[in-house]
């Protein structure tokens, strides 16, 4: 109910997507209903003044409202792009100067070390490897974008080849067990399918290991994450889906998760970490491959996300 009387309020939208009152859509189209109602009523009275016929009278009215009506729609379809891409370049920028300032601010202080103090230079090991973490994580961002700029210009192609999900899901949780034990999480793999499916293994191993992060990341403190592989009864397509006890999704915002930059309110009180891209680009993917993608979740109780994919056949 609230969110409904938020957008009508329209001086709201147009303070939230920073534009001034004559280049926000929602008032041009109330100032463009209000223009055609005019321009009707005008072109009715000269008409009936002007013109024996009724119906011919009729017929005028109609041909001008629909061309204003058409006319005003494309002005304000341009009007809405531009504040999009307004919205999406400020939001691109944020997420890209939050994520790089940390990673850069530990290069910096880790080098400083280096050049003034003897001791860190004698057990430089330690903070090269905090280097390669961090040089490591902005790579990790750098590819992301580059991603999703290829996806926005049609140029994300994926390889076809057969892909074990049993095999990419048990080498992407040995590289994360780490992860996952210093953060106190207990995490399980049950397959029961060794069908094989049709994509890229970079690119399914991406899917995989972002939503195994996530799911670690949003839990409490202490505890179990679960994955599943399984045959779907009655189809061609393989699952794999993975539960989590977490923070959950609130429901209100459940259908922008896998917009582009969005993370839940939620998850930006409790987490730093994060770009908003993953579950984006991991939607591509499976659908490019010609499979779905989606999750169930409940606010302070977790969250299941899952993904099908058809199973390939030799």
């Amino acid at each position: 109910m609230l969110d409904s009387v938020n957008r009508l309020n329209i001086f709201a939208q147009c303070r939230e997507n920073r534009l001034a009152i004559w280049e926000c859509p929602p008032f041009l189209f109330i100032l463009m209903g209000i223009v055609n109602i005019i321009t009707v009523v005008a072109t009715y009275v000269f008409a009936s003044r002007l013109v024996d016929e009724p119906q011919a009278a009729a017929l005028i009215v109609i041909f001008v409202s629909v061309l204003i009506f058409i006319v005003g729609n494309l002005l304000i379809a341009g009007f809405n792009r531009i504040a999009e891409a307004n919205r999406l370049k400020s939001e691109f920028l944020n997420v890209v100067s939050h994520q790089l300032r940390t990673p850069l601010s530990v290069l910096r202080w880790s080098l400083e070390l280096f050049e003034k103090e003897e001791s860190v230079r004698k057990s430089g090991s330690k903070y090269l490897a905090v280097l390669q973490d961090q040089s490591e994580r902005m790579v990790r961002l750098v590819n992301l974008l580059i991603d999703v700029s290829r996806i926005e210009s049609k140029r994300f192609f994926l390889q076809r080849t057969p892909v074990s999900l049993e095999k990419l899901t048990t080498e992407s949780l040995k590289s994360l067990k780490p992860y996952a034990d210093s953060s106190g999480i207990t995490i399980s793999f049950e397959s029961k399918s060794k069908a094989e499916t049709l994509g890229d293994p970079e690119r399914l191993r991406m899917v995989i290991q972002n939503l195994i992060d996530n799911a670690v990341r949003y839990s409490s403190a202490v505890g179990k994450v679960d994955i599943t592989l399984a045959n779907m009864d009655g189809t061609n397509y393989v699952e794999w889906r993975i539960k989590d006890g977490g923070t959950g999704i609130p429901q209100r915002e459940q259908q922008y998760i896998f917009q582009k930059y969005f993370r839940a309110t939620n998850s930006r009180h409790s987490q730093t970490r994060g770009t908003g891209l993953g579950l984006y680009i991991a939607q591509t993917i499976v659908k490019e491959l010609g499979g779905s993608i989606g999750f169930d979740s409940e606010e302070g109780k977790g969250s299941t996300f899952w993904f099908r994919l058809p199973v390939y056949k030799k």
